[in-house]
């Protein structure tokens, strides 16, 4: 489970990142992120994605992965991650593989 300080929690911060941040989607997300803040992240996935149960396991497997690779990802980024339907039966090494590519397009990984 991520650390309350990593989490968005108020419609306010979401909206700040909508308007304000940069797009990108793969094949079971899109983020919309938002460079220059502390490091933050929210999780959506809309009734297209299923019943709540589907639901609640695409915001799990998001969240396993920034968990994991949190120590990786700059830490002046805001993140949202929204679902897609396809992320619908597939199984974390996909979609960390897909998630991870994502986030290096947007340059939001730290470079060693």
């Amino acid at each position: 489970m991520l650390k309350k300080e990593f989490r968005l929690r108020k419609k306010s911060g979401f909206k700040a990142i909508f308007d304000n941040g940069n797009n990108f989607s793969e094949k079971y997300a899109a983020i919309y992120i938002l460079k220059g803040k502390q490091q933050r992240f929210g999780f959506i996935a809309s009734k297209k994605i299923g019943n709540s149960v589907q639901r609640n396991r695409a915001k799990r497997l998001l969240r396993e992965v920034v968990r994991l690779h949190i120590s990786e990802i700059k830490p002046d980024v805001q993140i949202i991650f929204i679902a897609r339907p396809r992320i619908r039966g597939v199984y974390f090494p996909e979609v960390e593989t897909s998630i991870l590519m994502m986030l290096n397009k947007a340059k939001a990984l730290i470079t060693k």
